[in-house]
């Protein structure tokens, strides 16, 4: 083998000496190459560009021969990134990067450039190579899901997921400056009925108009966003804490409280708030966003058109708290915990493909708690690795017993939570575990939230590679809920992309959703992903996925998550 890599080696080396001997190779070469070629003598004046270059800078080698490659700078790339250039070429020769540059007619455009230091061997002059790509386009697309993934479509007022990121940073900051924050929850009353009486249309616009009285009214003392149907939350972080938000308090009051048109109706709206301030009621943001919950119900209990400041001393909350974590503490001891499964379709075959494993807790006073009831608690409590392990464990033994019975490609689909994700013997118990079932690896699908952020942990992606690497799936959940670039997802070892349920349930005779599902699926299929939608109950909603070469589907549409036992009936059902 060192022989031939030997030879191969020579060979190359004849070629390449034999080849730029011909000055038409070289010319040929530089004409027909796709990517920009920009080439500068050692004091970075232009001596050469390629005819690729002038297409996407606009400008010819008349106009640019002598300038510096900073004339087509836009002026708007951070001082950093062009040091960490210098720094890199000097130290390793070249660099590669994204820079925002600027077309002979003023457009911007964003650039994707390997730059190369040579010296040559004769003359000992110095020549910086740079060969460019226009990425504009991937960029532009990166800023739509960005847009999506932080941006509610209805109100195009920020979400909860970006809700939470900018309350985690204020945190951040409060914490080193010893400063307050307010977390506000409001809730539009009896906005049910209004929706229900008006139309679905008019509530949207009843929403919209909240939606910019709310920014109105809160200015530049915080931050507002939507958090889901007629929820919006609010972030205070003024200086004068109390005055701030008794000031707040009064403005959103005196916005909403005018009457609001639609349908030539005049329309009024009052709202609940609750309220929980740090650090007082919280250290991180889903407990201040629950305690601010909580007092919100508080306030709706006591009339409505008003608002509650959770106090630390609501024992029955806390205490019914304490008890949940107790509780948790028997739960797997006492086998109250039990699988149920929810079929994934082909959408083109109609055959089933797999199903995903989704945790009950049969609790001996409450009853069957879903996943949101206590999930939040064992992620705070450290229980969810003991339920992570818990559910894969009973899925792949499930999974093996079907393909016994008669459903050998199917596939187990399991959720991971990022403590779980994390531990240091996350590989090691996931091979233990299909040891011990005798599942083959190629039948498992593991699933990770794109809310976790884990596309932005090189470790925690290198974690996954040997898991692939034995023939594992790994799958992308609830994409478009947080956010991941495609330049990350690229990086990332991704086999299947999950769209999350409310981009497909909004698009029901919703243009805008509906265009958004056909972007998302045409974007995942460039990438070569599988793509699963979630949340499918309409055959118009089939439809649409299904035109557009959508792979799998799950949903009510085929069936609601169910018992084992009764999963095995559906599976025979759609054989």
């Amino acid at each position: 083998m060192a022989q031939d890599a030997a030879i191969w080696n020579m060979k190359k080396e004849e070629f390449l000496h034999e080849f730029i001997k011909d000055p038409q190779n070289i010319s040929k070469l530089f004409d027909y190459m796709n990517d920009g070629l920009m080439i500068t003598d050692e004091e970075q004046n232009i001596i050469f560009i390629n005819p690729a270059y002038e297409t996407i800078t606009g400008y010819s080698l008349e106009e640019l021969r002598g300038e510096n490659p900073k004339y087509i700078s836009s002026g708007k790339t951070r001082r950093s990134v062009y040091d960490d250039m210098w720094e890199s070429i000097e130290k390793e020769g070249t660099w590669t990067g994204e820079l925002l540059n600027v077309r002979k007619n003023g457009e911007e455009f964003w650039s994707y450039i390997t730059i190369t230091h040579l010296r040559h061997r004769d003359s000992k002059r110095t020549y910086y190579i740079g060969v460019i790509r226009d990425i504009t386009e991937r960029k532009n697309h990166e800023h739509l899901i960005s847009h999506m993934a932080y941006y509610d479509s209805l109100t195009d007022m920020p979400n909860r997921v970006y809700f939470r990121d900018r309350a985690t940073e204020a945190l951040l900051q409060a914490r080193k400056e010893h400063a307050k924050l307010a977390f506000l929850f409001l809730d539009l009353d009896r906005f049910k009925k209004i929706n229900d009486s008006l139309g679905h249309y008019a509530g949207d616009q009843l929403l919209r108009e909240v939606a910019q009285r709310l920014q109105k009214a809160i200015g530049d003392h915080g931050f507002v966003s939507r958090f889901g149907g007629d929820e919006f939350t609010i972030l205070i972080d003024s200086p004068y804490m109390k005055d701030s938000l008794e000031e707040v308090l009064d403005r959103i009051y005196q916005f909403l409280n005018r009457p609001i048109i639609i349908k030539n109706q005049e329309v009024y709206i009052t709202t609940s708030i609750g309220i929980s301030l740090f650090p007082e009621h919280g250290n991180d943001v889903d407990t201040l966003l629950r305690n601010a919950d909580y007092a919100l119900y508080q306030t709706k209990d006591e009339g409505r058109n008003n608002h509650y400041i959770f106090e630390s001393d609501d024992t029955d909350y806390s205490l019914d708290k304490l008890i949940f974590e107790s509780d948790m503490r028997r739960m797997i001891v006492f086998d109250q915990l039990e699988a149920y499964y929810q079929l994934q379709i082909d959408v083109q075959t109609e055959k089933v493909y797999g199903t995903e494993a989704l945790i009950r807790w049969n609790h001996p006073e409450k009853g069957l708690l879903t996943p949101n009831v206590f999930l939040p608690i064992a992620e705070e409590t450290g229980f969810i690795k003991e339920i992570d392990e818990w559910v894969l464990r009973n899925a792949c033994q499930q999974t093996q017993e079907w393909r016994e019975n008669g459903y050998p490609d199917l596939t187990i689909s399991v959720n991971v939570s990022r403590p779980f994700f994390e531990s240091v013997r996350f590989v090691d118990k996931v091979l233990a575990i299909l040891e011990e079932t005798k599942l083959p690896p190629q039948q498992l699908s593991l699933e990770i939230s794109e809310n976790t952020k884990i596309t932005e942990l090189t470790a925690a992606a290198r974690q996954l590679l040997p898991l692939r690497d034995i023939g594992i799936k790994i799958s992308l959940d609830d994409f478009g809920t947080g956010y991941s670039s495609i330049g990350q997802l690229k990086r990332f070892p991704i086999d299947h992309l999950k769209i999350d349920k409310s981009f497909v349930q909004e698009s029901n005779g919703n243009d805008t959703d509906a265009e958004l599902v056909k972007f998302i699926i045409n974007m995942a299929k460039s990438l070569n992903f599988n793509i699963v939608c979630e949340g499918i109950e309409t055959e118009e909603q089939l439809k649409l996925i299904r035109e557009e070469g959508c792979h799998y589907a799950q949903g009510y549409f085929y069936g609601k998550p169910v018992t084992a036992n009764e999963c095995e009936e559906l599976l025979a059902k759609w054989r």
